[in-house]
Protein backbone atom coordinates (compact mmCIF):
# COMPACT_ATOMS: atom_id res chain seq x y z
CA UNK A 1 0.00 0.00 0.00
CA UNK A 2 2.55 2.25 1.04
CA UNK A 3 4.42 1.82 -2.78
CA UNK A 4 1.37 2.69 -4.35
CA UNK A 5 0.82 5.85 -2.38
CA UNK A 6 4.71 7.05 -3.26
CA UNK A 7 4.31 6.38 -6.74
CA UNK A 8 1.11 9.05 -6.78
CA UNK A 9 4.05 11.21 -4.16
CA UNK A 10 6.47 10.60 -6.69
CA UNK A 11 4.33 11.78 -9.95
CA UNK A 12 3.50 14.98 -8.26
CA UNK A 13 6.96 15.68 -7.33
CA UNK A 14 8.04 15.27 -11.02
CA UNK A 15 5.04 17.15 -11.98
CA UNK A 16 5.69 19.97 -9.66
CA UNK A 17 9.36 20.09 -10.77
CA UNK A 18 8.16 20.37 -14.95
CA UNK A 19 5.94 22.87 -14.39
CA UNK A 20 8.77 25.20 -12.18
CA UNK A 21 11.32 24.44 -14.74
CA UNK A 22 9.21 25.55 -17.18
CA UNK A 23 8.53 28.69 -15.84
CA UNK A 24 12.52 29.24 -14.88
CA UNK A 25 12.72 28.60 -19.16
CA UNK A 26 10.31 31.40 -19.89
CA UNK A 27 12.15 33.70 -18.13
CA UNK A 28 15.71 34.80 -19.37
CA UNK A 29 18.52 33.28 -17.21
CA UNK A 30 19.75 36.69 -16.61
CA UNK A 31 16.62 38.18 -15.06
CA UNK A 32 16.45 35.58 -12.89
CA UNK A 33 15.88 36.70 -9.51
CA UNK A 34 17.60 34.83 -6.91
CA UNK A 35 18.69 34.86 -3.47
CA UNK A 36 22.10 33.69 -1.84
CA UNK A 37 24.31 33.85 0.71
CA UNK A 38 28.32 33.72 0.65
CA UNK A 39 31.07 33.83 3.56
CA UNK A 40 34.48 33.69 1.93
CA UNK A 41 33.69 30.74 -0.29
CA UNK A 42 36.08 29.99 -3.19
CA UNK A 43 35.02 31.76 -6.71
CA UNK A 44 33.99 28.24 -8.37
CA UNK A 45 31.32 27.44 -5.58
CA UNK A 46 30.10 30.55 -5.76
CA UNK A 47 29.43 30.05 -9.81
CA UNK A 48 27.89 26.56 -9.05
CA UNK A 49 25.54 27.55 -6.17
CA UNK A 50 24.82 30.60 -8.44
CA UNK A 51 23.72 28.39 -11.63
CA UNK A 52 21.98 25.63 -9.69
CA UNK A 53 19.68 28.50 -7.76
CA UNK A 54 19.34 30.26 -11.44
CA UNK A 55 18.67 26.33 -13.19
CA UNK A 56 21.25 27.32 -16.02
CA UNK A 57 24.86 26.19 -16.56
CA UNK A 58 28.04 28.38 -16.64
CA UNK A 59 30.65 28.43 -19.35
CA UNK A 60 33.94 29.70 -19.41
CA UNK A 61 38.30 29.20 -19.71
CA UNK A 62 39.53 28.35 -16.50
CA UNK A 63 42.41 30.55 -17.07
CA UNK A 64 40.00 33.31 -17.07
CA UNK A 65 39.03 33.19 -13.22
CA UNK A 66 41.11 32.75 -10.12
CA UNK A 67 39.81 29.64 -8.66
CA UNK A 68 41.65 30.82 -5.25
CA UNK A 69 39.82 34.10 -4.96
CA UNK A 70 37.68 33.76 -1.90
CA UNK A 71 34.51 36.36 -1.66
CA UNK A 72 31.34 37.52 0.29
CA UNK A 73 28.05 37.87 -0.63
CA UNK A 74 24.14 38.38 0.33
CA UNK A 75 21.85 39.19 -1.91
CA UNK A 76 18.22 38.80 -1.83
CA UNK A 77 16.08 38.06 -4.96
CA UNK A 78 18.02 39.56 -7.28
CA UNK A 79 18.89 39.03 -11.44
CA UNK A 80 21.36 36.89 -11.89
CA UNK A 81 22.89 40.10 -14.06
CA UNK A 82 23.11 42.27 -10.62
CA UNK A 83 24.60 39.54 -8.92
CA UNK A 84 26.78 38.64 -11.25
CA UNK A 85 28.21 42.63 -11.44
CA UNK A 86 28.63 42.24 -8.02
CA UNK A 87 31.55 39.56 -8.21
CA UNK A 88 33.37 40.43 -11.30
CA UNK A 89 32.62 44.28 -12.04
CA UNK A 90 33.82 45.82 -15.55
CA UNK A 91 36.78 42.42 -15.88
CA UNK A 92 34.31 39.76 -17.16
CA UNK A 93 31.51 40.61 -19.79
CA UNK A 94 28.86 37.72 -20.50
CA UNK A 95 26.59 35.99 -22.79
CA UNK A 96 23.55 33.76 -23.16
CA UNK A 97 23.81 30.44 -25.36
CA UNK A 98 20.44 28.57 -24.39
CA UNK A 99 20.74 27.36 -20.85
CA UNK A 100 24.21 28.60 -20.71
CA UNK A 101 25.83 31.95 -19.58
CA UNK A 102 29.45 32.31 -21.45
CA UNK A 103 31.70 33.71 -19.51
CA UNK A 104 34.21 36.09 -21.39
CA UNK A 105 37.17 38.67 -20.83
CA UNK A 106 36.01 42.32 -21.17
CA UNK A 107 37.56 43.33 -24.30
CA UNK A 108 39.11 46.70 -23.98
CA UNK A 109 40.39 47.61 -27.36
CA UNK A 110 37.51 50.64 -28.20
CA UNK A 111 37.42 51.62 -24.65
CA UNK A 112 38.84 54.94 -25.24
CA UNK A 113 36.26 55.48 -27.61
CA UNK A 114 32.86 54.13 -26.24
CA UNK A 115 31.78 52.32 -23.24
CA UNK A 116 28.77 50.42 -22.69
CA UNK A 117 26.31 51.56 -19.44
CA UNK A 118 23.43 49.17 -18.51
CA UNK A 119 21.65 49.01 -15.31
CA UNK A 120 17.68 48.40 -15.21
CA UNK A 121 15.12 51.21 -14.55
CA UNK A 122 12.94 50.82 -11.29
CA UNK A 123 9.62 52.60 -9.91
CA UNK A 124 10.55 52.30 -6.26
CA UNK A 125 7.22 53.02 -4.56
CA UNK A 126 5.60 50.45 -7.00
CA UNK A 127 8.77 47.91 -5.97
CA UNK A 128 8.80 47.42 -9.70
CA UNK A 129 11.09 47.31 -12.84
CA UNK A 130 9.39 49.61 -15.90
CA UNK A 131 9.57 48.49 -19.40
CA UNK A 132 9.95 50.61 -22.46
CA UNK A 133 11.27 53.61 -20.74
CA UNK A 134 13.39 55.86 -23.20
CA UNK A 135 16.77 56.54 -22.30
CA UNK A 136 19.06 59.04 -24.35
CA UNK A 137 21.72 61.80 -24.63
CA UNK A 138 20.66 65.20 -26.69
CA UNK A 139 24.01 65.51 -27.92
CA UNK A 140 25.20 62.89 -29.61
CA UNK A 141 21.16 61.05 -30.11
CA UNK A 142 22.56 57.85 -28.70
CA UNK A 143 19.37 56.17 -26.99
CA UNK A 144 18.39 52.69 -25.81
CA UNK A 145 14.71 51.23 -24.70
CA UNK A 146 14.89 49.44 -21.22
CA UNK A 147 13.64 45.87 -22.03
CA UNK A 148 9.94 44.28 -20.67
CA UNK A 149 12.30 43.43 -17.36
CA UNK A 150 13.04 47.05 -17.45
CA UNK A 151 16.88 46.27 -18.18
CA UNK A 152 18.98 49.00 -20.84
CA UNK A 153 21.75 49.18 -22.24
CA UNK A 154 23.44 52.36 -23.73
CA UNK A 155 26.51 52.61 -26.09
CA UNK A 156 28.19 55.99 -25.31
CA UNK A 157 31.43 58.11 -26.00
CA UNK A 158 34.18 58.53 -23.82
CA UNK A 159 34.81 62.07 -25.58
CA UNK A 160 31.54 63.44 -23.65
CA UNK A 161 32.21 63.36 -20.08
CA UNK A 162 30.55 64.75 -18.26
CA UNK A 163 27.21 63.00 -20.01
CA UNK A 164 23.64 63.83 -19.30
CA UNK A 165 21.48 61.30 -19.75
CA UNK A 166 17.95 61.40 -19.85
CA UNK A 167 14.61 59.02 -18.74
CA UNK A 168 11.11 59.30 -19.54
CA UNK A 169 8.09 57.32 -19.34
CA UNK A 170 4.53 58.49 -19.81
CA UNK A 171 2.90 58.40 -16.23
CA UNK A 172 6.22 59.10 -14.64
CA UNK A 173 8.50 62.28 -14.17
CA UNK A 174 11.51 62.85 -16.05
CA UNK A 175 14.86 62.33 -14.89
CA UNK A 176 18.13 63.27 -15.33
CA UNK A 177 21.26 61.81 -14.23
CA UNK A 178 25.05 62.72 -15.10
CA UNK A 179 27.86 60.06 -15.96
CA UNK A 180 31.10 61.32 -14.96
CA UNK A 181 33.74 58.80 -16.30
CA UNK A 182 33.78 55.27 -17.70
CA UNK A 183 33.63 53.19 -14.33
CA UNK A 184 30.43 53.82 -13.60
CA UNK A 185 29.46 51.32 -16.30
CA UNK A 186 26.31 50.08 -14.21
CA UNK A 187 23.55 52.53 -12.86
CA UNK A 188 20.11 51.55 -11.71
CA UNK A 189 17.83 54.74 -12.01
CA UNK A 190 14.71 55.45 -10.30
CA UNK A 191 11.69 56.91 -11.90
CA UNK A 192 9.04 58.57 -9.74
CA UNK A 193 5.42 58.75 -10.38
CA UNK A 194 3.66 61.71 -11.46
CA UNK A 195 1.59 62.71 -8.44
CA UNK A 196 -1.92 63.75 -10.10
CA UNK A 197 -3.53 66.67 -8.37
CA UNK A 198 -7.27 66.23 -6.91
CA UNK A 199 -9.25 69.24 -7.08
CA UNK A 200 -12.44 68.75 -5.04
CA UNK A 201 -15.14 71.09 -5.13
CA UNK A 202 -17.14 72.97 -2.49
CA UNK A 203 -20.09 70.49 -1.79
CA UNK A 204 -22.76 72.67 -0.78
CA UNK A 205 -23.54 75.78 1.13
CA UNK A 206 -26.16 74.29 3.71
CA UNK A 207 -26.43 71.10 5.52
CA UNK A 208 -29.67 70.30 3.69
CA UNK A 209 -30.52 66.62 2.77
CA UNK A 210 -31.08 66.91 -0.85
CA UNK A 211 -27.71 68.87 -1.46
CA UNK A 212 -25.92 66.37 0.71
CA UNK A 213 -27.34 63.29 -0.68
CA UNK A 214 -27.08 65.19 -4.40
CA UNK A 215 -23.37 65.07 -3.60
CA UNK A 216 -23.39 61.36 -3.25
CA UNK A 217 -24.88 60.78 -6.27
CA UNK A 218 -22.38 63.02 -7.96
CA UNK A 219 -19.21 61.99 -6.36
CA UNK A 220 -20.02 57.92 -6.69
CA UNK A 221 -16.96 56.28 -7.60
CA UNK A 222 -16.52 55.26 -11.04
CA UNK A 223 -13.61 52.96 -12.25
CA UNK A 224 -11.30 55.29 -14.30
CA UNK A 225 -10.42 54.56 -17.93
CA UNK A 226 -6.61 54.61 -18.67
CA UNK A 227 -5.49 57.32 -20.53
CA UNK A 228 -2.18 57.24 -22.62
CA UNK A 229 -0.35 60.06 -24.41
CA UNK A 230 -1.71 60.56 -27.93
CA UNK A 231 -4.44 58.02 -26.54
CA UNK A 232 -2.48 55.08 -27.12
CA UNK A 233 -1.76 52.12 -24.61
CA UNK A 234 2.25 51.33 -23.13
CA UNK A 235 3.83 48.95 -25.52
CA UNK A 236 4.70 45.43 -24.21
CA UNK A 237 7.20 43.13 -26.13
CA UNK A 238 5.92 39.65 -25.92
CA UNK A 239 9.42 38.40 -26.82
CA UNK A 240 11.86 41.09 -24.76
CA UNK A 241 13.71 42.50 -27.86
CA UNK A 242 13.80 44.78 -30.87
CA UNK A 243 10.97 43.00 -33.04
CA UNK A 244 9.97 45.46 -35.58
CA UNK A 245 5.87 45.30 -34.25
CA UNK A 246 5.32 45.58 -30.85
CA UNK A 247 2.32 43.82 -29.09
CA UNK A 248 -0.21 46.11 -27.41
CA UNK A 249 -1.91 45.20 -24.20
CA UNK A 250 -5.61 43.54 -24.98
CA UNK A 251 -8.46 45.33 -22.77
CA UNK A 252 -11.56 46.16 -23.23
CA UNK A 253 -10.66 50.14 -21.84
CA UNK A 254 -8.86 50.11 -25.36
CA UNK A 255 -11.73 50.51 -27.57
CA UNK A 256 -12.11 54.54 -27.08
CA UNK A 257 -9.57 54.84 -29.18
CA UNK A 258 -9.96 56.79 -32.14
CA UNK A 259 -9.49 55.71 -35.50
CA UNK A 260 -7.23 58.37 -36.32
CA UNK A 261 -5.11 56.74 -33.36
CA UNK A 262 -5.64 53.22 -34.81
CA UNK A 263 -4.40 54.78 -38.22
CA UNK A 264 -1.49 55.95 -37.01
CA UNK A 265 -0.17 53.02 -35.37
CA UNK A 266 -1.14 50.66 -37.99
CA UNK A 267 0.98 53.24 -40.77
CA UNK A 268 3.99 53.49 -37.81
CA UNK A 269 4.15 49.57 -37.23
CA UNK A 270 4.66 49.12 -41.07
CA UNK A 271 7.33 51.99 -41.76
CA UNK A 272 9.16 52.59 -38.66
CA UNK A 273 10.74 50.53 -36.12
CA UNK A 274 9.73 50.01 -32.50
CA UNK A 275 12.31 51.86 -30.52
CA UNK A 276 11.56 54.94 -32.72
CA UNK A 277 7.87 54.72 -31.96
CA UNK A 278 8.39 53.87 -28.12
CA UNK A 279 11.05 56.91 -27.81
CA UNK A 280 8.59 58.89 -29.94
CA UNK A 281 5.85 57.87 -27.58
CA UNK A 282 7.72 58.75 -24.34
CA UNK A 283 9.46 61.62 -24.85
CA UNK A 284 8.08 64.91 -24.10
CA UNK A 285 11.82 66.64 -24.01
CA UNK A 286 12.51 69.58 -27.00
CA UNK A 287 15.03 67.90 -29.48
CA UNK A 288 15.90 70.74 -32.59
CA UNK A 289 18.40 69.92 -35.35
CA UNK A 290 19.38 71.33 -38.42
CA UNK A 291 19.31 69.12 -40.61
CA UNK A 292 18.75 65.48 -41.07
CA UNK A 293 19.35 63.06 -43.72
CA UNK A 294 17.56 59.55 -43.85
CA UNK A 295 17.46 56.43 -46.90
CA UNK A 296 14.76 54.72 -44.73
CA UNK A 297 12.95 55.68 -41.52
CA UNK A 298 15.27 53.61 -39.53
CA UNK A 299 18.12 54.37 -41.54
CA UNK A 300 19.38 58.30 -40.72
CA UNK A 301 21.34 60.82 -39.40
CA UNK A 302 18.99 61.29 -36.18
CA UNK A 303 18.80 57.52 -35.04
CA UNK A 304 16.18 56.21 -33.48
CA UNK A 305 15.18 59.21 -32.06
CA UNK A 306 14.25 60.33 -35.19
CA UNK A 307 10.46 60.32 -34.44
CA UNK A 308 11.54 62.72 -31.45
CA UNK A 309 13.09 65.52 -32.99
CA UNK A 310 12.09 68.70 -35.16
CA UNK A 311 14.05 69.44 -37.67
CA UNK A 312 14.08 72.64 -39.85
CA UNK A 313 15.35 70.70 -43.21
CA UNK A 314 14.15 67.10 -43.60
CA UNK A 315 15.37 65.33 -46.74
CA UNK A 316 14.28 61.58 -47.52
CA UNK A 317 15.66 59.33 -49.96
CA UNK A 318 13.06 57.11 -50.20
CA UNK A 319 10.84 57.42 -47.21
CA UNK A 320 11.32 59.28 -43.81
CA UNK A 321 10.27 59.66 -40.25
CA UNK A 322 11.00 62.78 -37.72
CA UNK A 323 9.04 64.45 -34.61
CA UNK A 324 8.42 67.77 -36.73
CA UNK A 325 9.10 70.20 -39.77
CA UNK A 326 9.87 73.61 -39.54
CA UNK A 327 10.74 74.89 -42.62
CA UNK A 328 11.43 71.71 -45.75
CA UNK A 329 10.77 68.16 -45.72
CA UNK A 330 11.09 66.46 -49.12
CA UNK A 331 10.88 62.82 -49.75
CA UNK A 332 11.24 60.65 -52.48
CA UNK A 333 8.71 58.13 -52.01
CA UNK A 334 6.83 59.22 -48.50
CA UNK A 335 7.36 61.90 -45.64
CA UNK A 336 6.21 60.61 -42.16
CA UNK A 337 5.95 63.27 -39.07
CA UNK A 338 5.04 62.51 -35.82
CA UNK A 339 3.75 65.86 -34.54
CA UNK A 340 3.83 69.37 -36.95
CA UNK A 341 5.07 70.84 -40.22
CA UNK A 342 5.29 74.07 -40.67
CA UNK A 343 6.55 75.11 -44.07
CA UNK A 344 6.88 73.04 -47.39
CA UNK A 345 6.64 69.01 -47.40
CA UNK A 346 6.84 67.51 -50.48
CA UNK A 347 6.69 63.90 -51.64
CA UNK A 348 6.69 61.59 -54.90
CA UNK A 349 3.59 59.40 -53.26
CA UNK A 350 2.43 60.82 -49.96
CA UNK A 351 3.03 62.49 -46.48
CA UNK A 352 1.36 61.97 -43.34
CA UNK A 353 1.53 64.21 -40.42
CA UNK A 354 0.59 62.77 -37.11
CA UNK A 355 0.41 66.68 -35.70
CA UNK A 356 -1.08 69.85 -37.24
CA UNK A 357 -0.11 71.13 -41.12
CA UNK A 358 0.90 74.56 -41.16
CA UNK A 359 1.95 75.64 -44.71
CA UNK A 360 2.32 73.49 -48.05
CA UNK A 361 1.71 69.59 -48.50
CA UNK A 362 2.20 68.35 -52.29
CA UNK A 363 2.00 64.96 -53.52
CA UNK A 364 1.28 63.04 -56.17
CA UNK A 365 -0.90 60.25 -54.42
CA UNK A 366 -2.04 60.73 -51.22
CA UNK A 367 -1.72 63.70 -48.31
CA UNK A 368 -2.81 62.86 -44.78
CA UNK A 369 -2.49 65.17 -41.66
CA UNK A 370 -4.16 65.41 -38.22
CA UNK A 371 -5.31 69.27 -38.31
CA UNK A 372 -4.88 71.59 -41.04
CA UNK A 373 -3.73 75.16 -39.95
CA UNK A 374 -3.67 77.91 -42.51
CA UNK A 375 -2.32 76.11 -45.41
CA UNK A 376 -2.60 74.27 -48.64
CA UNK A 377 -2.81 70.31 -49.58
CA UNK A 378 -2.59 69.69 -53.09
CA UNK A 379 -2.62 66.55 -54.58
CA UNK A 380 -3.76 64.82 -58.07
CA UNK A 381 -4.78 61.79 -55.71
CA UNK A 382 -6.31 62.29 -51.94
CA UNK A 383 -6.19 64.61 -49.56
CA UNK A 384 -7.27 63.67 -46.12
CA UNK A 385 -7.47 65.74 -42.46
CA UNK A 386 -8.34 63.39 -39.76
CA UNK A 387 -9.43 66.13 -37.56
CA UNK A 388 -10.14 70.09 -38.60
CA UNK A 389 -9.39 71.44 -41.50
CA UNK A 390 -9.07 75.54 -41.58
CA UNK A 391 -6.91 75.68 -44.62
CA UNK A 392 -7.49 74.50 -48.25
CA UNK A 393 -7.75 71.02 -49.72
CA UNK A 394 -7.41 71.05 -53.47
CA UNK A 395 -7.46 67.45 -54.97
CA UNK A 396 -9.24 64.13 -57.06
CA UNK A 397 -10.71 63.41 -53.64
CA UNK A 398 -11.00 65.25 -50.64
CA UNK A 399 -12.24 64.55 -46.80
CA UNK A 400 -12.21 65.88 -43.20
CA UNK A 401 -13.93 65.44 -40.47
CA UNK A 402 -14.80 68.62 -39.74
CA UNK A 403 -14.23 71.83 -41.88
CA UNK A 404 -14.02 75.44 -40.87
CA UNK A 405 -15.34 78.72 -42.19
CA UNK A 406 -11.86 79.75 -43.37
CA UNK A 407 -11.85 76.12 -45.09
CA UNK A 408 -11.94 74.96 -48.17
CA UNK A 409 -12.19 71.97 -50.49
CA UNK A 410 -12.08 71.60 -54.27
CA UNK A 411 -12.34 68.73 -56.13
CA UNK A 412 -13.96 65.65 -58.42
CA UNK A 413 -15.28 63.96 -54.73
CA UNK A 414 -15.50 65.80 -51.39
CA UNK A 415 -16.24 64.79 -48.06
CA UNK A 416 -16.74 66.02 -44.60
CA UNK A 417 -18.63 65.40 -41.83
CA UNK A 418 -19.11 69.06 -40.61
CA UNK A 419 -18.45 72.29 -42.64
CA UNK A 420 -18.59 76.23 -42.23
CA UNK A 421 -17.37 76.61 -45.64
CA UNK A 422 -18.78 75.66 -48.93
CA UNK A 423 -17.17 72.90 -50.96
CA UNK A 424 -16.72 73.07 -55.02
CA UNK A 425 -16.45 70.02 -56.62
CA UNK A 426 -18.30 67.47 -58.72
CA UNK A 427 -19.92 66.08 -55.86
CA UNK A 428 -19.86 67.35 -51.77
CA UNK A 429 -20.85 65.26 -49.20
CA UNK A 430 -21.65 66.47 -45.51
CA UNK A 431 -22.82 64.14 -43.05
CA UNK A 432 -24.04 66.39 -40.40
CA UNK A 433 -26.89 68.92 -40.59
CA UNK A 434 -24.88 71.60 -42.21
CA UNK A 435 -25.09 69.47 -45.22
CA UNK A 436 -27.79 69.48 -47.73
CA UNK A 437 -29.52 66.18 -48.92
CA UNK A 438 -32.85 65.71 -50.94
CA UNK A 439 -33.83 62.87 -52.84
CA UNK A 440 -36.81 63.35 -54.81
CA UNK A 441 -39.48 62.68 -57.12
CA UNK A 442 -40.86 64.56 -59.52
CA UNK A 443 -42.81 65.40 -62.62
CA UNK A 444 -43.13 68.31 -65.43
CA UNK A 445 -44.52 68.47 -68.87
CA UNK A 446 -42.15 66.46 -70.68
CA UNK A 447 -41.69 63.37 -68.46
CA UNK A 448 -43.56 60.62 -66.87
CA UNK A 449 -41.09 60.62 -63.85
CA UNK A 450 -37.60 61.85 -62.68
CA UNK A 451 -35.86 61.20 -59.68
CA UNK A 452 -33.24 63.43 -58.66
CA UNK A 453 -30.25 63.64 -55.67
CA UNK A 454 -29.29 66.44 -53.91
CA UNK A 455 -25.89 66.74 -52.41
CA UNK A 456 -23.62 69.31 -50.83
CA UNK A 457 -24.52 72.69 -48.66
CA UNK A 458 -27.43 75.56 -49.23
CA UNK A 459 -25.23 77.52 -50.52
CA UNK A 460 -23.64 75.09 -53.61
CA UNK A 461 -24.72 71.56 -54.01
CA UNK A 462 -24.46 68.87 -56.46
CA UNK A 463 -27.91 67.53 -58.50
CA UNK A 464 -27.91 64.14 -60.13
CA UNK A 465 -31.22 63.24 -62.08
CA UNK A 466 -32.22 60.56 -64.32
CA UNK A 467 -36.53 60.65 -66.35
CA UNK A 468 -38.43 58.66 -68.38
CA UNK A 469 -41.46 58.82 -70.75
CA UNK A 470 -43.32 55.99 -71.67
CA UNK A 471 -46.75 57.37 -72.28
CA UNK A 472 -45.15 59.30 -75.19
CA UNK A 473 -45.37 57.44 -78.79
CA UNK A 474 -41.93 57.15 -78.72
CA UNK A 475 -40.23 56.49 -75.58
CA UNK A 476 -37.97 59.33 -74.03
CA UNK A 477 -35.42 58.31 -71.50
CA UNK A 478 -33.06 61.55 -69.93
CA UNK A 479 -29.53 61.73 -67.76
CA UNK A 480 -28.05 65.07 -66.20
CA UNK A 481 -26.43 66.75 -64.01
CA UNK A 482 -26.29 70.35 -62.59
CA UNK A 483 -25.84 72.56 -59.32
CA UNK A 484 -28.03 74.39 -57.33
CA UNK A 485 -28.81 76.87 -54.51
CA UNK A 486 -31.25 76.47 -51.48
CA UNK A 487 -32.59 79.83 -49.79
CA UNK A 488 -34.12 79.64 -46.14
CA UNK A 489 -37.69 80.54 -45.70
CA UNK A 490 -40.20 81.36 -42.82
CA UNK A 491 -42.69 78.49 -41.33
CA UNK A 492 -40.96 75.88 -42.95
CA UNK A 493 -40.78 76.97 -46.52
CA UNK A 494 -37.63 76.85 -48.68
CA UNK A 495 -36.68 78.28 -52.47
CA UNK A 496 -34.01 76.63 -54.91
CA UNK A 497 -32.61 77.45 -58.03
CA UNK A 498 -30.81 74.68 -59.82
CA UNK A 499 -29.49 74.59 -63.35
CA UNK A 500 -29.19 71.18 -64.85
CA UNK A 501 -27.79 69.74 -68.27
CA UNK A 502 -29.43 66.97 -69.80
CA UNK A 503 -29.39 64.47 -72.24
CA UNK A 504 -32.04 63.32 -73.85
CA UNK A 505 -32.50 60.23 -75.77
CA UNK A 506 -35.77 59.35 -77.84
CA UNK A 507 -36.70 55.88 -79.41
CA UNK A 508 -37.75 55.75 -83.12
CA UNK A 509 -38.27 53.36 -85.70
CA UNK A 510 -34.53 53.37 -86.83
CA UNK A 511 -31.84 55.38 -85.02
CA UNK A 512 -32.27 57.01 -81.17
CA UNK A 513 -32.52 60.85 -81.56
CA UNK A 514 -30.04 62.79 -78.92
CA UNK A 515 -30.90 66.17 -77.91
CA UNK A 516 -29.45 68.41 -75.01
CA UNK A 517 -31.87 70.24 -72.38
CA UNK A 518 -31.09 72.72 -70.49
CA UNK A 519 -33.13 73.64 -67.44
CA UNK A 520 -33.20 76.39 -64.55
CA UNK A 521 -35.87 75.29 -62.19
CA UNK A 522 -37.26 78.07 -59.62
CA UNK A 523 -38.93 75.60 -56.91
CA UNK A 524 -40.75 76.28 -53.86
CA UNK A 525 -40.20 73.65 -51.04
CA UNK A 526 -42.95 73.34 -48.00
CA UNK A 527 -42.03 70.98 -45.43
CA UNK A 528 -44.98 68.60 -44.32
CA UNK A 529 -43.60 66.19 -42.07
CA UNK A 530 -40.11 65.78 -40.59
CA UNK A 531 -38.03 64.51 -43.30
CA UNK A 532 -41.01 65.35 -45.87
CA UNK A 533 -41.66 67.85 -48.16
CA UNK A 534 -43.35 68.77 -51.37
CA UNK A 535 -42.44 70.98 -54.13
CA UNK A 536 -43.14 72.78 -57.36
CA UNK A 537 -42.44 75.64 -59.32
CA UNK A 538 -42.05 76.64 -62.63
CA UNK A 539 -38.88 75.69 -65.12
CA UNK A 540 -37.20 77.42 -68.57
CA UNK A 541 -36.13 75.04 -70.88
CA UNK A 542 -34.37 74.65 -73.74
CA UNK A 543 -33.54 72.12 -75.84
CA UNK A 544 -31.14 71.53 -78.75
CA UNK A 545 -30.91 69.00 -81.27
CA UNK A 546 -27.61 68.02 -83.53
CA UNK A 547 -27.89 69.89 -86.45
CA UNK A 548 -26.14 67.12 -88.71
CA UNK A 549 -29.40 64.71 -88.36
CA UNK A 550 -31.38 67.08 -89.15
CA UNK A 551 -31.65 66.24 -93.07
CA UNK A 552 -31.70 62.41 -92.45
CA UNK A 553 -35.15 62.65 -90.09
CA UNK A 554 -37.93 61.26 -91.68
CA UNK A 555 -39.92 63.09 -89.12
CA UNK A 556 -39.34 65.78 -86.44
CA UNK A 557 -37.25 64.40 -83.60
CA UNK A 558 -38.83 65.53 -80.06
CA UNK A 559 -42.30 66.26 -81.22
CA UNK A 560 -44.71 67.36 -79.27
CA UNK A 561 -41.96 68.71 -77.02
CA UNK A 562 -43.41 70.34 -75.10
CA UNK A 563 -47.28 69.52 -75.96
CA UNK A 564 -48.05 73.40 -76.13
CA UNK A 565 -46.73 76.57 -78.46
CA UNK A 566 -43.55 77.32 -77.08
CA UNK A 567 -41.65 80.91 -76.29
CA UNK A 568 -39.45 80.34 -78.97
CA UNK A 569 -38.51 77.93 -82.01
CA UNK A 570 -35.94 76.42 -85.26
CA UNK A 571 -35.17 72.98 -86.69
CA UNK A 572 -32.42 72.38 -84.30
CA UNK A 573 -33.68 74.53 -81.15
CA UNK A 574 -36.92 74.70 -78.81
CA UNK A 575 -37.30 77.22 -75.66
CA UNK A 576 -40.03 77.20 -73.65
CA UNK A 577 -41.52 77.88 -69.70
CA UNK A 578 -42.72 74.71 -68.12
CA UNK A 579 -43.25 73.37 -64.60
CA UNK A 580 -42.34 70.77 -62.24
CA UNK A 581 -43.87 69.36 -58.84
CA UNK A 582 -43.07 66.63 -57.21
CA UNK A 583 -42.07 64.64 -53.25
CA UNK A 584 -39.06 65.46 -51.50
CA UNK A 585 -37.01 63.01 -48.94
CA UNK A 586 -34.80 65.81 -46.54
CA UNK A 587 -32.30 65.24 -44.65
CA UNK A 588 -32.48 65.33 -40.81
Amino acid sequence: MIAYYLKYIAFIICFLLLVTHSSLGQIPILERNISVRFNNDRITEVLDVIADEGGFNFSYNSNLIDGDRRIDLAVTNRPVRDVLKQIFGTSISYKVRGQYIILQKNLTENQNLHFILSGYIVAPEEGIKLPDASIYEKNSLASAISNQYGFYKIKLSTKKFPIRLSISKPGYERQVVWVKNAQNDYLNIELIAEKKEIVYETPFEDNSIEQMEAFKRRHQYIEPIPVFKDNRPPFVDAAGDESFHPVFVSTDSLAYRTDWEKFKNEVSKFFVRRSQRINAFNINDTLNQKLQVSLLPFLGTNKLLSGSIINDFSVNILMGYSGGVRKLEIGGLLNGVHHDVEGVQMAGLGNIIGGELRGLQVSSLLNITGNLGRGLQLSSGINVVANRANGWQVGLINFAQNVDKKGKQIGLLNISETTESTPFGLLSFVSSSDGYKRLELTVDENETGSVTFKTGVRKFYNILTIGYNFLRTRELFSAGYGIGRAYEMNHGWMLNTDLVANVMVEYDAFNPNVGTLLKFDVSFEKQIAKNAAITFGPSLKALFIDRYNVSTWQSKPFSRMPTYTPLFATDHSTFWLGFQMGLRIRSK
